[in-house]
């Protein structure tokens, strides 16, 4: 189902998408320096270094895990407004809101759909999303 922008100007859309773009090129940018997460043993002087190198390590990838999932919602976004369908709530079909989308510009509910999401996640655990990996429990015990 493709629709045309009709709550958003042209330059209301052209803000969003420089925001977006902007951001695309901030994280893509990271995407090739990562090189940080190999670890040389000879660097390693003892075993308290080691395990402070490993939580090192191990936040940086949770942080570029992520970078990793907002550069896809910011890909997708980025697609939907060349698509013409981009401003729509996934779940009402209703327009999202200029302010919201200026302040989220990978926002894919509106205010009260997302409100109603979060209300749902924070009384079920098991369907509670990861920050990080924009799933649930259910879904990540899948893989």
């Amino acid at each position: 189902m493709l629709r045309e922008n009709h709550h958003l100007s042209d330059k209301q859309i052209a803000a969003i998408k420089d925001k977006l773009t902007v951001d695309r090129k901030r994280f893509s940018a990271k995407e090739r320096s990562s090189d940080r997460f190999c670890l040389d043993k000879n660097e390693l002087s003892d075993v308290l270094d080691e395990a402070s190198i490993n939580i090192q390590a191990s936040h940086e990838l949770r942080f570029r895990n992520r970078e990793i999932f907002y550069l896809k919602k910011v890909n997708k976004s980025l697609e939907q407004i060349e698509l013409g369908s981009y401003g729509f709530c996934q779940d009402c079909a209703n327009e999202i809101s200029f302010e919201r989308l200026i302040a989220r510009p990978t926002a894919n509910l509106c205010i009260s759909c997302k409100e109603e999401a979060e209300f749902s996640e924070n009384n079920n655990f098991y369907q509670r999303k990861s920050k990080s990996l924009g799933k649930t429990m259910s879904e990540i015990g899948k893989h």
